[in-house]
């Protein structure tokens, strides 16, 4: 069972996208191959604050010669690294799995990670469903950006999965009132919105 993480100011009850790890934990786990560990946190402030997950099977937990570990981030989606007997070392990395959106269905990635974990082969399909939870998740991984930039947090946008919502072909938009906002302002909204960490210019 996963414990709770630390807090934010905006959601304290964890990290803005512990939902989605909880529901892919809760699937792995109702499809009886639960991660030996998972780690769930974000990215410094200088690389753009992307929420992030790893789900960890060491070699005792897999069918193959070694272990998996099962990476995700909010941006890139999930991926995947074959494991030595020891958790640091790293046999293969950074292989995309066949998921077409970044929010995967947990249901899905169950899939993938049961016959990764009894075979060591991607299944030879791909999964395009997204999470019915992925616009709320999008929203607060925004809007927790927003507070760490000093912006105030815009909540769920209605009839939509929010300006970040990438991954579903919507783009970003980003709105810069250029009389009532300060330059400082609208640098802020920028690393926001793209969690990124976008310098200054020279001489501004």
């Amino acid at each position: 069972m996963l414990l709770e993480p630390p807090g934010w100011s905006v959601q304290p009850e964890g990290l803005p996208h512990w939902p989605y790890v909880k529901a892919v934990d809760d699937a792995l786990a109702a499809r009886g191959i639960p991660p030996g560990s998972v780690r769930a946190s974000y990215t410094s402030r200088e690389q753009g604050l992307t929420s992030y997950m790893w789900l960890t099977w060491d070699v005792s937990r897999t069918g193959g010669p070694g272990g998996l570990r099962l990476h995700w981030t909010e941006r890139q989606g999930w991926y995947y690294a074959l494991i030595g007997m020891s958790p640091q070392d790293v046999l293969l990395y950074t292989v995309l799995l066949p998921f077409r959106t970044f929010f995967a269905r947990p249901q899905d990635v169950a899939d993938v990670a049961e016959q990764m974990v009894r075979t060591m082969r991607v299944p030879d399909v791909e999964y395009g469903a997204e999470w019915d939870g992925a616009g709320e998740v999008r929203a607060a991984a925004r809007d927790f950006r927003r507070v760490v930039f000093g912006l105030a947090a815009l909540g769920r946008q209605p009839g939509g999965a929010g300006p970040e919502s990438a991954s579903a072909g919507a783009g970003v938009q980003l709105l810069i009132d250029v009389q009532a906002d300060t330059y400082e302002r609208a640098i802020a909204a920028v690393q926001a919105a793209y969690g990124h960490n976008i310098p200054a210019p020279a001489g501004g």
